[in-house]
């Protein structure tokens, strides 16, 4: 006869099931609860597409006239994070700033503002806004980089406001 086997005496009744040994584990409630997870995650699930949010319109944005203002434009590059600069309303590759060195990118930027401000650029008039503009795929890391170095020079007592303009690349 088998370890296995138990041997009933007349009255005796058999016990429902075997008692594990010590270190056996039974797994039959864990399989139970993960399939009543697994039930629950595919019913309550949304397997359609989201569609783009429709994001409302400005209530209280202004107009900014680009004749009071020096305008920076950024462009988004190839280069990963990185942003082409223009130091005008636009792109136009006259107005391209340097692009190998940030350092000097920077200074180029801060000399364009202070020419702006002091009314010695092309128009003679002195610029009051400054109006940076950039395309939806220019990081915001590049935009405030480019924000500190225009507004470091000494100029920034002299500027009214500093207006950022974001948008999608048509």
């Amino acid at each position: 006869m088998s370890n296995d086997l138990v041997e009933l005496e007349e009255g005796e009744i058999m016990p429902a099931r075997k008692k594990p040994q010590e270190g056996d584990l039974d797994i039959t409630p864990m399989i139970d609860i993960t399939f009543l997870l697994l039930i629950f995650f595919i019913v309550t699930s949304n397997l359609q597409q989201q569609t783009a949010a429709q994001m409302p319109q400005a209530k209280h944005g202004t107009t900014v006239s680009s004749l009071d203002s020096a305008v920076i434009t950024l462009t988004a590059s190839e280069a990963e994070g990185r942003a082409v600069v223009y130091l005008a309303d636009g792109i136009s590759p006259e107005a391209r700033a340097e692009e190998n060195d940030l350092n000097q990118q920077e200074e180029e930027i801060a000399n364009y503002v202070e020419r702006s401000f002091a009314g010695t650029t092309e128009s003679g008039v002195p610029k009051r806004h400054l109006l940076i503009k950039a395309d939806g795929k220019v990081p915001y890391g590049e935009v405030e980089r480019v924000a500190l170095a225009a507004t470091r020079s000494g100029v920034v007592d002299t500027v009214e406001r500093l207006y950022l303009g974001v948008q999608e690349k048509q």
